[in-house]
Parts: structure tokens; C-alpha cells; sequence
């Protein structure tokens, strides 16, 4: 079977086989997919066989931290990754890479600054170091906009950045209160599902402290974003592989907004397998990724649409703190934005994956 016809095949087939067998095909292609999180919409997609449907045998690949991460997509260690648009943003407007957003996810949810237990407010951080994955990402970015809002600046020595890595590392480290050497910590960024699962399960001595929500400072917020080396699009084969992918997260994503009571039992369910965490922890995840506002489902159109208004706002709050060094004066960022082949923004191959969705349905007791 050759790889540009797959997605268009394993339709053809899914319609003929979804009312009985849903079998998959014989022969999986295999796909590197590099992210921070394990999303709801990755969680249905795995544990409901959105993936096998369309023929691909995906490789979850933890990202450490963004350095790396990108590092790994751009040498071809990563087909596809889900972060931060800023990360696109920074590496393309600062450092020529050569990187394409495909399609956004997200504007952030359960995005919120949490502290250790005996902090209450942001205030308390003047003269402490903050844990971040990278002092020029832009999570560190929007740490900074926000304690600003509260007359702290790192420019000013208010505080201090720790390089610690990842969201579920820095999460681990906030919750045992110290770095794996000992050394205290205070305070980071957390996203979906650490901020659910903390205020679930982890025990109130321990328990983090959410001293500010983002929502309630920028709105919108362009988050996780799909995102490819450029020439993939050139390259049959990976543009074959990169298409199937998304039809299978989008058909997983119109899944997870599906509003049937069946639908939300085994979104939960999946979330609760994935993350193998508790029902209750895995339903208030599930909640947080279909937030109108800011989760997995709020995107314009459903299409995985990058939300113009959430773009700018990361583009200024980046802005605010010198975060374009390299980018020529009167650069155009409206015009850079604006979607189209060759550009940061190119939809093409998502455009061509939800043409490309079949009539799966999950199996068993979530058909």
C-alpha cells in the first residue's frame, strides 16, 4: 500500500468495516510524536483506537524540554510535536527555522502560576527562584507578564529563573518541594492535567497553591500548537504519515467535543487510562479540555484553527520583555502571521486531513 494513499484507503475501508468489526489495517505506519503533555484529545486518540483506525502505530516521545524538543523535530527525531506556539514563533521570527504550525489545539488550560503550600499570593515571590522550562519560552514569558501585573520583574532581580525542564517535571519538583539535589523550590507554570490531579490527589501538606490564573490576565491565549519542519510538506511520504496524524487527532478532538452522555463516559475513561490516574481526577481534566474559553474544543471553527487574537497576545507579551532580539525593526508581524504556504501558518495538509476523516467509531461499550 503506498503511504500517500493510506489515509484515503483506510477511509474507504473504515466506512465499509465501521459497522462491524472496525478491523485495522494490516500494515501500521509508524509515527514519532513528540509533546509535553499527554492532551485529552492524544488520550482518545490512543486509548479508543482513533490511531490504529487510520493506520498509524504513533510513538508518544516525552519532550524534556523545548530546547530539545524542537532541536528533535528539526533533525527529524520527531515527525509532528504538540507546544507551545511560542516556540514556532520564537524559532522562526528570531532564528530562521524553517518550523510550520499546522493547526492549534489549545488557548491553555488550566494554565495558572502554582506555588508551594504556605505561598497564597504572587507578591510572596519577590526574592525567590522560579522554576521554568526554558528562561526564553513562553511560559517563562507569560510568568513574567503576569507577576509584572504585580510590580515584579526579573530585569529588576525580584526574582530568579530555575531551568528545571517540563511541565510534569517541574510539577514533581513543586510537589516534593525541592529539586532532585535538594535545592527548594517555590513556584513554576502548570498546565492540563497537573493542576486537576494536584488539587485531587496530593496531599494538603504538599498541595501546590494556585496563586493566579492566566485567564484572568490574557485572554486569548494561543497555546499548543501542531507543528512540522517545513520541508515535510514537500516530502510525500511525510506529508502522507503527518496527514493521517491529524485526521486521527482531529476525528479524536470531534469526539472529545461530542456532547452524548456515552461520548463524556469514555472520553473520561481514556483520560483516566492514560494518565492512569482516578475517575474523579480524569473528569475534572476532562472538563478542563473542553472549557469553552480555554481548552481542546475552543479553538474557532473546530478545525484546529490558530486563533488570530490568542496569536498576537503571545507575540506582544514576548514583545514586552525583549523577546525578539533578533528580529529586524519594523518587522510585520500582522502580515507574518497570516496563513499561507511558506509562512509560519500553512493549513494544507490539515485541510487535507479532515477531508480526510472516516466514520470510526471507538469500540465496544463507546461505539
Amino acid at each position: 500500500m503506498q503511504v500517500q494513499l493510506l489515509c484515503s484507503l483506510v477511509a474507504a475501508a473504515s466506512l465499509t468495516l465501521a459497522d462491524s468489526s472496525n478491523a485495522a489495517p494490516a500494515t501500521l505506519q509508524n509515527v514519532n510524536y513528540g509533546a509535553f503533555t499527554q492532551t485529552a484529545t492524544y488520550s482518545i486518540a490512543n486509548q479508543l483506537g482513533f490511531f490504529t483506525a487510520y493506520g498509524l502505530n504513533v510513538t508518544y516521545l516525552q519532550v524534556p524540554n523545548s530546547t530539545y524538543g524542537y532541536a528533535q523535530l528539526l533533525n527529524g527525531g520527531y515527525d509532528i510535536i504538540t507546544g507551545t506556539i511560542d516556540n514556532a514563533v520564537n524559532l522562526r521570527f528570531n532564528s530562521k527555522n524553517n518550523l510550520t504550525v499546522i493547526g492549534q489545539l489549545d488557548q491553555g488550560p488550566e494554565l495558572s502560576i502554582a506555588a508551594i503550600p504556605n505561598i497564597t499570593d504572587p507578591t510572596q515571590l519577590q526574592g525567590l527562584s522560579l522554576m521554568v522550562d526554558s528562561p526564553v519560552s513562553g511560559y517563562a514569558y507569560i510568568l513574567r507578564k503576569v507577576l509584572s501585573l504585580y510590580g515584579l520583574y526579573l530585569e529588576k532581580g525580584d526574582y530568579t529563573f530555575q531551568t528545571v525542564g517540563s511541565t510534569n517535571i517541574r510539577y514533581a519538583d513543586l510537589v516534593a518541594g525541592h529539586l532532585p539535589n535538594g535545592t527548594p523550590v517555590y513556584a513554576t507554570i502548570l498546565t492540563y492535567p497537573f493542576t486537576s490531579e494536584a488539587m485531587a490527589v496530593v496531599p494538603t501538606t504538599q498541595r501546590p497553591n494556585i496563586i493566579a490564573r492566566v485567564t484572568d490576565f490574557i485572554q486569548p491565549f494561543s497555546s499548543s500548537a501542531f507543528t512540522i519542519r517545513e520541508a515535510a510538506l514537500g516530502n510525500s511520504t511525510e506529508r502522507a504519515i503527518i496527514r493521517c496524524f491529524m485526521a486521527a487527532m482531529y476525528a479524536a478532538n470531534q469526539y472529545l467535543a461530542s456532547e452524548s452522555q456515552k461520548s463524556q463516559k469514555c472520553s473520561i475513561g481514556a483520560i483516566a487510562a492514560q494518565l492512569n490516574v482516578s475517575t474523579a481526577v480524569a473528569t475534572s481534566a476532562y472538563n478542563s479540555a473542553i472549557d469553552p474559553l480555554t481548552g481542546e474544543t475552543s479553538n474557532p471553527g473546530g478545525n484546529f484553527t490558530v486563533n488570530r487574537q490568542g496569536l498576537l497576545n503571545v507575540i506582544d507579551v514576548r514583545s514586552q520583555f525583549g523577546g525578539f532580539a533578533s528580529v529586524p525593526a519594523h518587522f510585520n508581524y500582522a502580515q507574518a502571521i497570516v496563513p499561507g504556504a511558506g509562512k509560519l501558518i500553512d493549513y494544507t495538509v490539515t485541510d487535507e486531513a479532515i477531508a480526510a476523516t472516516n466514520s470510526y467509531k471507538p469500540k465496544g461499550n463507546c461505539s
